[in-house]
């Protein structure tokens, strides 16, 4: 159980690190990212339409961003708060999440059972087959209470 909650921990911390980025759209067919302010900078890749850039700061006309091409600079103007497609990385995010807690519902519900460290191993490992999610939450249901010392 104890792997249980590391694993979400860090899930949470990933969830909100991204959760908490200033996320901003490229709205022009192309965006050169730079390695200084201005236009004369070297050019360091090239963003297109629709690209998501997380704003690492702002310098007036000119934003420092974060991008999968690296960090870099771009003209602020050239950025839009809401993606011009109408996609949703909150909405990913939280049928992601969905996900995760359905996927490891066995190991939840087994952390009273004899059995609850085999169940959650298992639930890791192999739980994302539809057959085998089954057989364990069956299992965790039904398996042996474990007994509460009293000391």
């Amino acid at each position: 159980m104890k792997c249980l909650r590391i694993i979400c921990f860090i899930f949470t911390l990933f969830f909100c690190q991204f959760a908490n980025a200033e996320t901003y759209y490229v709205n022009t067919e192309v965006l050169n990212l730079r390695s200084c302010e201005g236009t004369n900078c070297k050019i360091l890749g090239k963003l297109i339409s629709g690209e998501a850039v997380n704003v690492i700061e702002d310098r007036g006309e000119w934003v420092k961003v974060q991008t999968d091409k690296g960090e870099g600079f771009v003209i602020k103007r050239s950025l839009a708060a809401e993606n011009s497609d109408g996609g949703s990385m909150l909405f990913i995010w939280i049928i992601l999440t969905l996900s995760l807690v359905a996927w490891f519902l066995p190991s939840v519900v087994a952390s009273n059972n004899v059995n609850h460290r085999k169940i959650f191993w298992v639930n890791l490992l192999i739980g994302w087959i539809p057959i085998i999610w089954l057989i364990l939450l069956i299992a965790a249901l039904v398996g042996e209470k474990r007994k509460i010392d009293e000391t």
